[in-house]
């Protein structure tokens, strides 16, 4: 079963499409995230260790400015193995991720090596049964080369890759296009700026 991607415009005011520029993470930025924010307009969360807490995620919420949109990075504890404990782990994270609403992102599963494409059509299976019950979010996969083929084939965006939505991760420039690039860190930001 392919997955129907619905129509993700990040321009709600219907200006041009456009890559929206951040880091991953705002820790260590001078100021913290109320001086982040004014400079981007998005940021990448880790959310690989640990999911924050509710207060935490409505602090965030409120001092982000209107248009700023938040993207995660998660969550070491998805398998992408199926079971009734990755169901709940996967609703669990989406959920909270949900909780960002007007000011989400999107969501980068990383999928580690020695998962088989077998495992991996099951835990597709399950995904699609999790965003039938939550509703749509911007996902993107960053995989093994192996299983870039089935999640593409399953209508899944792919991190560093053509498609409709793009979700970047230290681009060597800014292409032409609507998604997001984020960088490692403010020097590798200004190298692809003046590149």
């Amino acid at each position: 079963m392919a997955l129907k991607i619905p129509h993700l415009s990040l321009r709600r005011d219907g200006g041009p499409r456009k890559i929206l520029v951040g880091l991953q993470g705002y820790r260590g930025f001078p100021g913290g995230f109320k001086a982040y924010r004014r400079v981007f307009p998005t940021v990448e969360l880790s959310w690989w260790h640990r999911l924050p807490d509710e207060r935490t995620l409505g602090r965030l919420e409120a001092l982000a400015p209107p248009g700023f949109l938040f993207s995660a990075l998660g969550h070491k504890h998805l398998t992408f193995r199926p079971s009734g404990e990755e169901r709940r782990t996967l609703r669990r994270f989406l959920r909270r991720f949900r909780r960002f609403g007007e000011k989400r992102g999107a969501v980068r599963l990383l999928v580690p090596q020695g998962v088989e494409e077998g495992a991996m059509a099951l835990w597709l299976d399950l995904l699609e049964a999790v965003l039938e019950e939550l509703g749509p979010f911007p996902l993107f996969f960053q995989a093994p080369e192996p299983l870039r083929p089935l999640l593409k084939a399953r209508g899944h965006l792919l991190v560093n890759e053509e498609g409709p939505l793009l979700y970047l991760l230290d681009p060597p420039g800014l292409p032409e296009g609507e998604g997001f690039a984020y960088f490692s860190s403010s020097q590798a930001l200004a190298q692809a700026l003046h590149s």
